[in-house]
């Protein structure tokens, strides 16, 4: 997702300049140069008008893109500074600047390059895509807040699926799964087999049944995750990940056959996957099937050692054993491991249902 909303992000900023006629009739050449994909050739002749013309602010700007497209970040950057020095008002050279530092992976700098562009810009495409390029640099430094408020505006003017993704991946990450949703559906509908959104959205309704209190809703919403789950597994079936998410969607909704098939599917083909252990244990805790839910939880504790949800896995099953003792020892060990935790991944292992 991220290496696919910088492609976009790059896009878009690089849309405004190209449409740009040089200041000098004798940059034309250069211009024309990079257009068709010869950067070599068009740096050489803006560096020539640059020489002649040491104040010719544009051609350094140009200068700037040539080094980028040549994968030459620091180049870039030296180039974009020059521009800016010799006219700090043009925001597309504060969005040539960003997207060098991005390339680079400078995000502080980045993020007061934008900042600084956005305040100059004045054609809405310009502005919109100096706001991408700032939410990028929030999302590289997962301040998820801050890029879904750039996000919010961008959409406001440019409502493409990437732009609609990229603003669902960033709710998703600030927790805001509800607020998630919107968006990422439009993005489907433009994109039907777009893996990520489809993960996205069935991750988001995972969370959101977990957090759900009414038993009619809750398992409505599994519900839904396991319909984009399978959507995704269909897509892309050799993904054990979302072949896994299928049987997590499922333990949810209280399909529990189909949740150990999952898992027992996702375990032939890798017995060292941690959290199908996990989830398969809490299936059989699910059923009732006491036995076999503690040895996959044992074998999950070897597995992932760390892992808190599987002591607090075998310490909800001991206490339907009646065995206190044992159930007090495995909330001990998720205590020791992560004292007063929240779980680091509160979907990989869902709140087992009452068993029958």
């Amino acid at each position: 997702m991220r290496r696919r909303c910088v492609r976009a992000t790059t896009a878009l900023a690089l849309s405004a300049y190209v449409s740009f006629r040089p200041a000098r009739a004798d940059a034309d050449e250069a211009l024309a140069d990079f257009k068709a994909g010869r950067y070599l050739e068009a740096s050489a002749e803006i560096q020539a008008v640059v020489d002649r013309t040491p104040a010719y602010d544009y051609g350094y700007f140009l200068l700037g893109h040539c080094m980028l497209k040549m994968r030459r970040a620091a180049d870039a950057q030296l180039q974009f500074r020059r521009a800016l020095i010799l006219n700090p008002t043009r925001a597309e050279y504060y969005q040539g600047f960003a997207l060098a530092l991005n390339a680079s992976g400078n995000w502080p700098l980045m993020i007061h390059a934008t900042t600084d562009g956005i305040a100059r810009a004045t054609d809405p495409r310009t502005r919109a895509a100096l706001l991408a390029l700032r939410a990028y640099a929030w999302s590289a430094l997962r301040r998820w807040k801050s890029a879904v408020r750039d996000l919010e505006e961008v959409q406001r003017t440019q409502a493409e699926p990437w732009v609609l993704a990229f603003l669902g991946k960033a709710r998703f990450a600030s927790g805001a799964w509800a607020d998630a949703i919107p968006p990422l559906r439009q993005a489907l509908e433009a994109s039907p087999d777009d893996t990520v959104v489809l993960r996205l959205l069935a991750e988001c309704s995972l969370r959101l049944a977990a957090d759900e209190q009414d038993p009619v809703r809750k398992k409505f919403t599994y519900t839904q995750s396991l319909a984009y789950a399978q959507r995704l597994a269909s897509v892309s079936p050799g993904d054990l990940d979302a072949v896994n998410l299928v049987g997590r969607a499922a333990l949810g909704a209280g399909r529990l056959v189909q949740a150990e098939n999952v898992f027992r599917h996702v375990l032939a083909h890798n017995p060292r996957q941690c959290y199908a252990l996990a989830n398969l244990g809490r299936t059989y805790m699910a059923a009732a099937r006491w036995a076999e839910a503690e040895a996959y939880l044992r074998n999950a504790t070897a597995c992932a050692p760390r892992l808190t949800t599987v002591y607090e896995s075998l310490g909800e099953l001991y206490l339907q054993l009646g065995k206190p003792q044992e159930a007090a020892d495995a909330f001990r060990r998720a205590e020791e491991i992560e004292p007063t935790h929240t779980l680091t991944d509160p979907g990989a292992v869902i709140p087992v249902l009452q068993p029958r």
